[in-house]
């Protein structure tokens, strides 16, 4: 995809994105831009910035200074700039759904229940199309035979799935994926990464965190590399993990590469 159609058409645009923790400044300025459909990836080292900015983007971290913009949502944060209210964020998290390492499933609730508890209770879907929603949906993470059981019963990567479609439900624009296969057990990761396998083919937009550099360079329209809080190299797929022009990203693939052997 052109940079000229990104700038023309940009579903995200985060600007100089700057997050500090005390003294501690985990993001120096991040800029992404990115368009309807695309996957962008981000990579990089643990303390790298990678997941608070990620969290930036829908605002469960709030920037402290730069500018936002999601599909119809609009946010600048600095200094004389009033921060979003509650109605702001719910509606920003309506169109921005979010999948994380950990499941946070409802453990009292059934796998269907779990994944039309925003639809029913955000959206005010009725009960009973949500239900025929919500095991459409389960169908396609491929886990239709498990709407009637509880999460104590699933594997760690059914319940990741069951939280893909969860997030799904929602309907989002925007789909973000934190670190969600690094919890699992190295079997179960495959049945997770599929799952997203089939949203890329379905066109929906999203920006995924992962140490899955063979999935990353296979599925990525771009890849990003972060390191020390800024955004160090970012381009195409093959051109990032398989040609690095950092120094700090080539030391940092090498490490996948010595595993690999």
């Amino acid at each position: 995809m052109s940079q000229e159609s990104l700038k023309e058409n940009p579903i995200l645009a985060a600007e100089n994105i700057q997050k500090a923790f005390g003294d501690n400044k985990v993001l120096k300025g991040v800029s992404l831009s990115v368009a309807r459909g695309e996957v962008v990836t981000l990579i990089g080292a643990s303390g790298s910035g990678k997941s608070t900015f990620l969290r930036c983007l829908n605002l469960l971290e709030m920037p402290q200074h730069g500018a936002l913009a999601i599909g119809r949502h609009r946010f600048a944060f600095g200094e004389g700039q009033c921060g979003p209210d509650r109605a702001q964020l719910a509606l920003l998290r309506r169109d921005v759904g979010m999948v994380f390492q950990h499941f946070n499933l409802f453990p009292h609730m059934s796998v269907l229940d779990n994944v039309i508890e925003g639809p029913v209770q955000v959206k005010n879907m009725a009960k009973a199309e949500a239900r025929e929603f919500g095991r459409d949906l389960l169908a396609k993470v491929g886990l239709a035979d498990k709407a009637d059981s509880f999460p104590g019963k699933l594997s760690g990567g059914q319940k990741q799935r069951v939280a893909i479609a969860r997030a799904l439900a929602m309907k989002p624009d925007v789909m973000l994926f934190d670190e969600v296969t690094s919890a699992l057990d190295p079997e179960l990761v495959s049945e997770v990464l599929a799952v997203i396998r089939n949203l890329v083919s379905e066109g929906m937009t999203m920006i995924l965190v992962t140490h899955e550099m063979a999935f990353a360079a296979d599925v990525s329209t771009r890849v990003g590399f972060m390191s020390e809080g800024v955004m160090a190299e970012i381009g195409a797929a093959a051109d990032v993990i398989g040609r690095p022009q950092n120094p700090r990203l080539a030391a940092f693939l090498s490490r996948f590469h010595r595993a690999a052997v």
